[in-house]
């Protein structure tokens, strides 16, 4: 047992940051993020004896993680509809009771805003696809993982990938298609 705890500790060493960046893609929340790469550790020590051998542990360690994800995910859309909206109302920008805003150093609210505005069309796109599909594109082209990375990442044949990542960047496209820079 100390041995398989010892092995265990190297495993979230090698694995938490890049558990940790899928899990931020997906979630966009550190905190979140932080919440769902503990649990996928959890989930792997306590049910260590349903991973299969001859089997990819980092494929079904990402699988633990991307499950956890997609269960937070529907969790906080459950949630979002029953909280009240807390944004600024019109009320207290006509009573001028925001603080001033300085833009010296950083983007313009213009800027801030276009840009805030394509990274939810981008979320909200991918949102559209499958997971299967998302998780090949986030892989890919977010965080730079080869066709064979994925497919083994997946447990997946590397033509597989291609043919998901083909037929999500279409749909992605398409998505897209009405916006402009």
């Amino acid at each position: 047992m100390a041995g398989d705890r010892v092995a265990f500790r190297q495993l979230v060493e090698q694995f938490t940051r890049p558990i940790f960046n899928v899990c931020m893609t997906h979630l966009r929340d550190e905190a979140e993020a932080m919440d769902i790469v503990q649990d996928t550790f959890l989930k792997a020590w306590t049910r260590r004896e349903l991973f299969q051998p001859d089997t990819n542990f980092k494929a079904w360690l990402f699988r633990i993680a991307a499950n956890g994800c997609i269960d937070r995910i529907r969790r906080r859309r459950v949630r979002r509809a029953d909280e009240l909206d807390d944004r600024v109302t019109s009320d207290q920008l006509s009573e001028g009771d925001l603080p001033a805003i300085s833009t010296f150093g950083r983007a313009s609210p213009l800027q801030e805003h276009a840009r805030h505005e394509l990274s939810d069309r981008l979320h909200k796109a991918l949102e559209t696809l499958p997971e299967n599909m998302r998780q090949a594109v986030l892989l890919c082209d977010v965080h730079g993982y080869s066709y064979q990375e994925i497919a083994d990442e997946m447990g997946i044949p590397k033509g597989t990938v291609m043919s998901r990542l083909f037929y999500a960047r279409k749909k992605l496209q398409a998505e897209l298609a009405d916006y402009r820079d």
